[in-house]
């Protein structure tokens, strides 16, 4: 479904990605983990092109993009299939819930106002949040506020999902939310990739588990490989210092 060959990114002289490949099924559920700084979020952002690699190339079922020679009508059609959910929320100050939720369903797919309420309130009652449908977000926690953000780019029907590190601007007491409905979105045959820090919760909710480490993909493979027989040492080093905490 989604292939990704080669991705090179570098800011200035420093090297971010270094010829990176990574193949995801229809369906696959796959927790990137791996030390803080070694390309993680970098590569989620360029499957939208939020980040732009200088070379590489990735193949969206039928849509396929050289980065070297980038095509907007490709990288519009990735994106109209791809759904992220940002570490910060990123939602609109000035706009309730519901707007929030509603805004890329008019500006982009051009719904309707009412189709849009529609999907909006279903996604919100998914997510927990169908009595919040008219507070801003200023009248919510950060927990409710990611769950905003995960109702949000569930409701544009994404065939794929790209959660960066969810519940880093979490306080702990508020993380557990917003892991279960990430775990009912997984659950529900989405294709996901998520970028976390939560090992356990990886664990439990991938089938495939990719290990990142100074650019390049240094190890993968189901979660009793990864996390409970690593044969790399770099991996035993990386969840032994994660366990520590």
């Amino acid at each position: 479904m989604l292939e990704l060959n080669n991705i090179t990114l570098s800011y200035g002289s420093n090297p971010i990605l270094k010829g990176v490949d990574l193949s995801v099924k229809r369906g696959d559920v796959v927790s990137i983990i791996g030390p803080s700084g070694t390309g993680k979020t970098t590569l989620l952002r360029c499957i939208n092109y939020l980040a732009k690699p200088s070379a590489g190339t990735i193949q969206l079922d039928q849509i396929r993009m050289d980065y070297q020679s980038p095509d907007k009508a490709a990288i519009q059609a990735i994106r109209l299939r791809t759904a992220m959910v940002f570490q910060q929320f990123n939602v609109f100050k000035n706009m309730t819930v519901l707007e929030n939720v509603m805004d890329p369903l008019i500006v982009i797919q051009r719904k309707t106002k009412q189709q849009a309420r529609d999907i909006a309130v279903q996604e919100l009652e998914r997510v927990g949040l169908g009595a919040k449908l008219d507070h801003y977000p200023s009248q919510l926690s950060g927990g409710q506020l990611q769950r905003t953000g995960i109702a949000r780019a569930l409701a544009v029907r994404p065939d794929v999902m790209l959660f960066d590190e969810p519940t880093s601007s979490l306080d702990p007491e508020l993380v557990g939310e917003v892991l279960k409905v990430i775990k009912d979105v997984a659950s529900s045959g989405i294709t996901s990739l998520l970028v976390t820090h939560e090992m356990q919760f990886a664990k439990s909710i991938s089938n495939r588990i990719v290990f990142m480490d100074q650019g390049v993909v240094a190890a993968q493979g189901s979660p009793t490989e990864m996390f409970d027989n690593p044969t790399l040492p770099r991996l035993a080093q990386f969840l032994s210092s994660e366990r520590a905490f």
